[in-house]
C-alpha cells in the first residue's frame, strides 16, 4: 500500500466520535474546540535516521532543530500559533549521550516560538529517531484548512523553492509569522505547507478542495540551491521548502503584497474545476504534474 492508500484506510476506519474533533486526519493538523473564540491544533511529525536524514551529513542539533521546525511549519500552515510540545526520542545505545544535543536543537527553535517542552519518551532503539507532538492555537475566524479552495482561485507560493536538502532542510525557519498575516489579512481560501515537494503538496490541497491545478512554469520561484540543470523539475520535486502555499479567490487577490516581512510571495497558477494537474509553459505546451519524488512507502 502506498501511503496514500494508508491515510485513506485510515480516514475511513477511524470514525471520529467525539463533536469536538472538528478536523481528524487529512490535513495539515486536527483541529479541536477550545474555547468560543480558539481552537486547538495537534499535529505529529518524526523524523528518522536515513529517511529524513544522515547523520553522516547533519549534527544532532540540526536534526532535534528539525524535528521541531518540521511540526510547527504544520501548524504555520493552518493559520495557528505553536504552543506545547511533547518529545519522544529512540536512540541506539551507543548514541545515548547524544540527547543534550539533539535537545539543544530542539531547544534553540522552542525559544523564539515560546514552545514549551512539557513531556515525552525516551527508548533504546536500532534506529535513531525524533517524534514530536506539538499543540498550537488558532482563533476560529483565522483557521485555514487545505480543502476549501475552489475552482478559479489563485495559487501562491512563499519563498524560492529547489535545493533544500544542501541546507534549508536544517536551516529554514517555519513560517508562521507569514502565515498569521496571510490567515488574518489575506484571508485565503486555502493553505499548505510544503514538505514533499510543490508538485506533490499543491496537488494535495488541489485534491482535497475537490479540484485540478494549473501551475505556471515560468513564475515558479526558483532557489539559488535548486539543481542548476533541471531547475524547475528541482523546485517541483525536490521538497523539504517547507514554504506555504496558499490560494485566494480572483477577488481577493489585489491584497496579496509582492513580500510579507521581506519575504517574496509569488503567484505561480490557479485551480481549476477539471481533475488535472498540469505544468503548463507559456508557448501553450502542458505536462502533467507527476506524484511526489520521495515516497515512504513505494
Amino acid at each position: 500500500m502506498v501511503e496514500k492508500q494508508i491515510v485513506q484506510w485510515l480516514k475511513s476506519n477511524c470514525l471520529i466520535r467525539n463533536k469536538k474533533v472538528k478536523i481528524g486526519i487529512g490535513d495539515d493538523t486536527a483541529v479541536l474546540e477550545y474555547d468560543k473564540k480558539h481552537y486547538l491544533l495537534l499535529t505529529t511529525d518524526i523524523v528518522v535516521e536515513n529517511v529524513h536524514f544522515k547523520l553522516t551529513e547533519a549534527k544532532f542539533s540540526q536534526i532535534g532543530r528539525k524535528a521541531l521546525a518540521v511540526n510547527i511549519s504544520d501548524i504555520a500552515a493552518m493559520g495557528g500559533i505553536p504552543a506545547w510540545a511533547l518529545v519522544s526520542l529512540g536512540l541506539p545505545e551507543k548514541k545515548a549521550t547524544a540527547f543534550k544535543s539533539i535537545f539543544k536543537g530542539i531547544l534553540q527553535l522552542a525559544k523564539p516560538f515560546s514552545i514549551d517542552i512539557i513531556g515525552g519518551n525516551l527508548s533504546r532503539s536500532d534506529i535513531f529517531f525524533v517524534d514530536i507532538f506539538l499543540v498550537g492555537m488558532v482563533e476560529k475566524k483565522n483557521l485555514v484548512l487545505r480543502s476549501t479552495g475552489k475552482p478559479g482561485d489563485l495559487v501562491f507560493v512563499t519563498g524560492t523553492l529547489g535545493g533544500a536538502q544542501k541546507r534549508k532542510q536544517f536551516e529554514f525557519m517555519p513560517r508562521v509569522k507569514e502565515a498569521r498575516i496571510i490567515a488574518s489579512y489575506i484571508k485565503p481560501t486555502a493553505m499548505i505547507d510544503l514538505s514533499d515537494g510543490l508538485a506533490s503538496d499543491a496537488r494535495k490541497l488541489a485534491e482535497a478542495s475537490n479540484c485540478g491545478i494549473e501551475i505556471e512554469a515560468e513564475k515558479i520561484p526558483i532557489s539559488k540551491d535548486a539543481n542548476r540543470y533541471k531547475p524547475i523539475f528541482s523546485a517541483l520535486y525536490d521538497g523539504e521548502d517547507y514554504e506555504l502555499v496558499f490560494t485566494v479567490s480572483p477577488d481577493g487577490a489585489e491584497k496579496v503584497p509582492e513580500k510579507i516581512s521581506g519575504l517574496k510571495i509569488t503567484r505561480i497558477g490557479k485551480l481549476i474545476k477539471q481533475k488535472i494537474f498540469v505544468l503548463k509553459y507559456s508557448d501553450g505546451k502542458q505536462i502533467k504534474l507527476q506524484e511526489e519524488k520521495f515516497k515512504h512507502f513505494k
